[in-house]
C-alpha cells in the first residue's frame, strides 16, 4: 500500500501493474522487511507474490534463497574498500518530486558526500541526465565520469550532428561516453562487426567509451535480443559473445564494458593481458 502505483492483479487483457520505489519507504523498512533478489515481473499475476516471483531463465535465484540483507549506500561502500574494489555510482532519473526543501542539487551533494574520504581515482560516477555529470565534473571526482546514453535516434546522426552532439560533454569535462552495445556496433557488407560512426566521432572527440551491457539477454544463439539489434543477424552461437566484446575493444577502443556476469570479461581480459574495467 506505500508503494507508488500499489500492485494491481492482472484482469482480463489488462495486465499485472505495481511501481514500488526505494522512496516510498524508510531504510529501516527496507532493511529489516524486505529481501534482496533480481528485479522481475509478471504480468499475468494475480498476488503480489507471483508479480515478483518471474525470474528470467537466464537469470537465477541462486542468492535469493535466504533473504539476502539489502545493504544501505554506506554499508555497500565498506563491503567495496575491505576489497580493494572501485565504485560507479549512477544518478537515477527519480521520480520523486524534488521540492525547494530538497532539490535534486542536494541530492547531488549528498551522494557526493559519501565519497569524500575515497580516492577519487576509483570513483566513476554515471548517469542518463548529463547536467548531473556537468556537476560532478567541478569537483574532485572529475576524473571519471560516464555519460550514460540512451538516444537511440543518435545512430542515424550525420558526422556534424554527432560532433555538436557529444560537444557539450568535451566543454564540461565529462571524460566518457556510455552507451548500448547496440550503438556501438554494427555490420558490414561482407558480414563484419564495425564501430558505428557513434563510436568512431566520440572517439575522435577524445572520449572514453563504456558499453553496456555484456551478459543481461537471452543466448546469442537466439538473437540476443535489445542488447544485441544491430548486429544479430551476424550472432550464431553463445561464443560469439568473444567476438563481440573483442571488436569492441580493439576496434571500438572500449575502456570498460558494464557486465551483469564478470566470468566472459575476465576471462577476456586475462587472456588478452589487458586492464578492461
Amino acid at each position: 500500500s506505500k508503494c507508488t502505483q500499489p500492485f494491481r492483479p492482472a484482469i482480463g487483457s489488462l495486465p499485472a501493474t505495481a511501481k514500488c520505489c526505494t522512496t516510498d519507504f524508510t531504510l529501516s523498512e527496507i532493511q529489516n522487511q524486505m529481501c534482496g533478489r533480481m528485479s522481475s515481473s509478471n504480468k499475468n499475476a494475480k498476488t503480489p507474490h507471483q508479480y515478483i516471483s518471474h525470474t528470467k531463465s537466464f537469470q537465477t535465484d541462486l542468492y535469493a534463497h535466504d533473504c539476502p540483507h539489502i545493504q544501505s549506500h554506506k554499508n555497500f561502500m565498506d563491503v567495496v574498500n575491505a576489497n580493494g574494489g572501485s565504485f560507479s555510482p549512477e544518478y537515477k532519473m527519480l521520480d520523486y518530486k524534488f521540492t525547494k526543501h530538497y532539490t535534486r542539487q542536494m541530492f547531488l551533494e549528498r551522494v557526493l558526500a559519501d565519497y569524500n574520504h575515497t580516492d577519487p581515482s576509483r570513483v566513476f560516477f554515471q548517469g542518463f541526465e548529463w547536467n548531473d555529470l556537468y556537476h560532478v565534473a567541478k569537483t574532485p571526482f572529475s576524473m571519471n565520469t560516464f555519460a550514460l546514453d540512451k538516444n537511440w535516434l543518435a545512430l542515424t546522426y550525420t558526422r556534424n550532428q554527432l560532433q555538436n552532439y557529444f560537444q557539450p560533454l568535451v566543454d564540461n569535462g565529462v571524460t566518457a561516453i556510455a552507451p548500448s552495445i547496440s550503438m556501438l556496433l554494427g555490420v558490414d557488407k561482407n558480414s563484419n562487426l564495425v564501430p558505428t560512426l557513434y563510436a568512431k566521432v566520440a572517439k575522435e572527440l577524445g572520449l572514453d567509451i563504456v558499453a553496456w551491457t555484456l551478459e543481461r539477454s537471452d543466448a546469442l544463439s537466439k538473437g540476443g535480443s535489445w542488447y544485441y539489434s544491430t548486429i544479430s543477424q551476424v550472432l550464431r552461437t553463445d561464443s560469439d559473445v568473444i567476438k563481440v566484446l573483442d571488436v569492441l575493444y580493439e576496434d571500438v577502443g572500449i575502456m570498460a564494458i558494464w557486465t551483469d556476469w564478470p566470468s566472459i570479461a575476465t576471462f577476456y581480459a586475462n587472456c588478452k593481458g589487458i586492464l578492461l574495467r
